[in-house]
């Protein structure tokens, strides 16, 4: 089974298109799906498109009523999936603003039934790569990696800070009671690389799929400041390494 949390924040313009590339993908392989949406708080009729659609495919749609932004989002999406997965699933995190190509979602699912605890989408890996991305964005994210790669290596990881991802259920449902409601800390966009860098005490298997990331496929504007990401990153780091987290 695989479950897909989608990070949902006014994607009015992409859902419909990714959500039926999704439903396209996966019973195309046979796979048994089901898509949690994780509405953080949308003003447009992103919601209404979802609710359009929920008849053609198996989707549960989960409310925020305000944005609580991306850790709360994440938090509400994988601890839903966890919810109803068995040990074996294939929890899968991925936006929903058109970046993340479906098929993508089908070729982390296969490496985790060949036993693999998660795996990375990646713009690092051969075949990988960045089309059409801001440049100023592209050195941030290169600095990022970079620089979480050499404090907190992990066997098989390159790309710590794409939101495409996908894990084992045992893996993460472990992870969520070996941190004791602590999982997810971070209030912002390095929630997704928090997610990862904790569960290197688990000693997970790991590995990526090569993926294109096409900025111009993105249908919304950027939800991420550069700047305060930045700074929370720095927290981040000397909250891990003087163990204050």
């Amino acid at each position: 089974m695989i479950r897909v949390a989608l990070l949902v924040y006014n994607e009015a313009e992409s859902i419909s298109s990714v959500l039926l590339q999704l439903k396209k993908c996966l019973t195309a392989t046979g796979s048994k799906f089901r898509v949690y949406v994780v509405n953080d708080g949308s003003t447009d009729d992103t919601v209404a498109r979802v609710q359009g659609l929920s008849d053609e495919f198996p989707v549960t749609i989960l409310n925020h009523e305000i944005n609580l932004g991306v850790a709360r989002a994440f938090d509400t999406g994988l601890r839903a999936a966890l919810h109803e997965s068995r040990p074996d699933d294939v929890i899968v995190t991925m936006e929903a603003d058109g970046t993340s190509q479906a098929e993508v979602v089908v070729a982390m699912a296969d490496r985790v039934h060949q036993g693999f605890d998660v795996v990375c989408a990646s713009r690092y890996k051969e075949g990988g790569g960045y089309v059409h991305f801001p440049w100023k964005r592209r050195a941030f994210s290169a600095g990022a990696n970079w620089m979480l790669r050499f404090l907190f290596p992990i066997a098989g990881v390159c790309d710590y800070t794409i939101f495409f991802r996908a894990y084992r259920a045992s893996l993460l449902k472990e992870a969520f009671e070996y941190y004791d409601g602590a999982m997810i800390q971070a209030r912002g966009f390095v929630s997704n690389a928090e997610i990862l860098i904790k569960l290197r005490p688990l000693r997970p298997k790991a590995t990526e799929c090569a993926m294109i990331y096409d900025y111009s496929l993105k249908k919304s504007a950027s939800k991420m400041n550069v700047w305060s990401t930045t700074i929370e990153y720095f927290m981040f780091i000397w909250n891990q390494i003087f163990r204050i987290t």
